[in-house]
């Protein structure tokens, strides 16, 4: 890398940082990325539909939760989740898509701690077909079990 790449990777890397610190200081601003990437799952239900193709799908629930992580525990340390495989997947009608696998989740402030845990969850697109009317998703570990959801 030369003198030029090292420079705006630093920019690049220190504009991020504060994006990060404006973002997850306000619930407000945390619920607008989770809305955002609601619709996002919603759309990639319906192309799932079609062509049964399931990479975006689990990167979009993982980054759901990590949003969902950070607003349940505000301003305390919380989980994030790196990776959801899917094991199982199926639509159960028009409108649910079920699955089950496993993911890889740790702690934001060690994030060189991981634990593969099972996962599963359900959701459900709203009647106009834009956004995610509900959602349960489940974390399983030893004796503990992590829930996220959204009520309808």
């Amino acid at each position: 890398m030369n003198k030029e790449e090292v420079t705006q990777e630093k920019q690049e890397e220190e504009r991020y940082l504060k994006w990060s610190k404006y973002v997850y200081s306000s619930k407000r601003r945390i619920q607008r990325r989770v809305l955002a990437i609601e619709r996002d799952i919603a759309h990639t239900i319906l192309q799932f539909k079609t062509y049964k193709q399931s990479e975006d799908l689990e990167t979009f629930i993982a980054f759901l939760s990590c949003w969902k992580f950070s607003k349940v525990d505000f301003g305390k340390s919380t989980f994030w989740c790196d990776a959801i495989n899917f094991d199982e997947f199926k639509m159960m009608n028009n409108r649910t898509f079920t699955f089950s696998g496993h993911a890889w989740i740790g702690m934001t402030e060690n994030t060189s701690n991981e634990w593969n845990v099972s996962c599963s969850g359900t959701f459900t697109i709203n009647g106009n077909y834009n956004k995610l009317k509900h959602y349960d998703l489940y974390f399983y570990d030893k004796e503990q079990t992590i829930r996220l959801t959204k009520m309808r």
